[in-house]
């Protein structure tokens, strides 16, 4: 493993267990205002994509692009947050159990000694998340559920049985408030920092409005083309207009087998 930029001091190669530490990631402790004066958690993003841009492959997950020194990335990046989040397609398509492995218990209890586990939470439209997860099986206090408008009462009465539900108002343009479960995050559930791990529209919705602060991005030395595989963020139409473009600052590289794990910080919007 082997550190591009900024130049490490230091000339031999680093282990994954150097990495990615929660004091060297050294997030915010008490999360970031908007604009309002509200404040919200600190919010990172964790996802991986092949070369020509895919997030997705012909299993419509992520299966087959990463390696397992990215699977560890990702474990260390959710011992270092209160909480852990997908929208509602992630959580269909793939086996979404945000636990602090064995090896990153002791880790994890230093820098959150009342929080052995992270929050896992996913948001949903209309409340359409098959029971039969695994996810279910921590019970309710370790497991959150944000309900858009479209959630009948009858689906909501069934998740609340299984995790904390948090029924959310719809925006302007439809989708639940993504403004309000910040909110939520912050001011009911004491969460400071929150990793992302998509799926690319909730990371569209959350980064157009400038509620985005650092993305890691694990680059993976493969082809997947395929006109209907997702990339890591994406919106509708065109996207962004020019003068809205997000732009990111390197903050790191790392290098493994030609496997790149990079790290930026988001430039804020100008609103």
């Amino acid at each position: 493993m082997q550190k591009i930029y900024p130049a490490t001091t230091e000339s031999r190669d680093l282990t994954p267990t150097e990495i990615y530490t929660t004091p060297e990631l050294a997030f915010p402790l008490e999360g970031v205002a908007m604009a309002d004066g509200q404040r919200r958690p600190y919010l990172y993003f964790n996802m991986v994509s092949s070369v020509d841009g895919k997030a997705t492959t012909i299993s419509r997950d992520a299966t087959g692009l990463g390696s397992d020194f990215d699977r560890e990335f990702m474990y260390r990046l959710r011992t270092a947050s209160e909480a852990v989040m997908c929208g509602a397609a992630t959580f269909r398509n793939d086996e979404f159990l945000p636990v602090v492995k064995p090896w990153l218990v002791e880790e994890r209890a230093r820098y959150f000694p009342n929080n052995p586990q992270p929050l896992a939470c996913v948001v949903s439209n209309d409340g359409n998340l098959p029971l039969t997860k695994k996810f279910w099986q921590a019970g309710r206090d370790l497991r959150v559920v944000f309900l858009g408008p479209k959630a009948s009462p009858e689906q909501e009465k069934i998740l609340a049985e299984r995790a904390q539900v948090f029924r959310l108002e719809a925006n302007p343009e439809g989708p639940p408030d993504l403004k309000q479960m910040l909110e939520i995050f912050y001011q009911k559930l004491g969460v400071r920092r929150l990793l992302v791990e998509g799926g690319p529209t909730l990371n569209y919705n959350l980064i157009k409005e400038g509620w985005a602060d650092e993305m890691f991005w694990t680059l993976a030395p493969k082809i997947v083309g395929g006109s209907d595989n997702l990339p890591i963020v994406t919106g509708p139409g065109l996207g962004l207009p020019i003068d809205k473009i997000v732009k990111l600052q390197l903050l790191s590289i790392y290098n493994n087998n030609s496997e790149l794990f990079m790290r930026y910080r988001l430039t804020p919007l100008e609103k």
